[in-house]
């Protein structure tokens, strides 16, 4: 029945941005604004990767030595309505959000128990996203994005992690998990998701605990003394976004590109060959990451609200890995395809 109810509230998409809005008529609609781009390493939607990525034998279950190997991940992601409407007049609006995300990186090839590599988890306060709708030549609308609060907290796979005792890394977790405010600027919001769009997003992470830092090591995990001096508070990002119009039978090209830049996490980075363990002392550093992608997306032609589109094309990533206590690993790569549902 739950299930239900909730499917129901996520259907019910919200008048058009011309339309004056009653603000009880605000509470738990759809807007068409404030959501993901495409090409974001965290975004708040459902996307199932299927992949060829770097290897490393931290997190190779077999320690077979290939150079690449084919990962699935899947991002489940929802954005809870809480209000959308205008304020002040027509060309001002406000919508109010929370955001839920988990992610699941898989190491499904592998013949012998297909492992979990590692999951992150996301939650957020309400996040508050003001519009205005000016018109200027190229800016057709721009807009702020605030979450006051937002939460990440990542696990190593199970399996992995009794691999890891079992061949005596003296660093066995990292308890990668912080609190953080976000900040976003937007031009040219995809408020209408039919027509051609040119969409420019800069963002910015700034840890609420900066002493704390984006991970810890924990008495039981390993040596604390392990970690490296957290220096960089901070997580910025670009992004853009192109559209092209809308066919007549739904579709519509789209590329998404993101450039990061982030800290390496500093702690060791250890490897295995299956005789001998050896370790290389990993400072924290700040790295851009590149991540893209190039595809096509299906609008269904009646309906413009949660799951009414999907996309199917390429993404490519290249950086430090984006994935939990794995992020002190420099220089990865992954290209695959790549479904999108929004």
């Amino acid at each position: 029945m739950m299930l239900v109810c909730l499917c129901a509230l996520l259907s019910v998409s919200t008048p058009p941005l011309s339309a004056q809005t009653r603000v009880a008529d605000g509470w738990f609609r759809y807007t068409p604004f404030g959501h993901s781009l495409l090409a974001d390493v965290h975004p708040d939607l459902v996307r199932m990767d299927i992949a060829a990525n770097t290897n490393h034998p931290t997190y190779d279950y077999t320690q077979g030595g290939k150079q690449y190997r084919t990962t699935t991940l899947t991002m489940f992601g929802l954005s809870l309505p809480i209000w959308t409407g205008q304020v002040v007049d027509e060309r001002f609006y406000l919508n109010v959000k929370m955001t839920l995300s988990a992610s699941l990186w898989m190491d499904l090839f592998e013949s012998t128990t297909s492992p979990i590599t590692n999951t992150d988890f996301r939650v957020s306060l309400p996040t508050w996203t003001f519009m205005h709708q000016c018109r200027l030549g190229f800016m057709k609308n721009y807009s702020v994005a605030w979450s006051p609060f937002k939460h990440e907290s990542t696990h190593i796979g199970d399996e992995l992690l009794l691999q890891h005792v079992d061949q005596g890394y003296p660093l066995r977790r990292v308890n990668v998990s912080y609190n953080y405010t976000e900040l976003q600027f937007t031009v040219n919001e995809t408020a209408d998701r039919y027509s051609s769009n040119h969409c420019l997003r800069a963002g910015v992470m700034i840890l609420l605990s900066p002493k704390r830092g984006w991970y810890f090591i924990e008495q039981r995990d390993g040596d604390e003394s392990l970690a490296q001096p957290r220096l960089s508070p901070w997580e910025a990002y670009l992004q853009y976004q192109y559209q092209s119009d809308t066919s007549p039978h739904g579709f519509q090209a789209v590329v998404s590109a993101e450039l990061r830049n982030r800290a390496i996490y500093g702690y060791p980075v250890f490897s295995y060959d299956g005789q001998t363990l050896s370790s290389k002392e990993q400072k924290e550093k700040r790295r851009f990451t590149y991540n893209i992608f190039a595809g096509v997306r299906y609008n269904t032609p009646n309906y413009d609200g949660y799951f009414s589109r999907f996309a199917f094309g390429i993404r490519a990533y290249h950086g430090n890995c984006p994935h939990g206590q794995f992020r002190n690993i420099d220089n990865f790569s992954q290209i695959g395809a790549c479904l999108i549902f929004e």
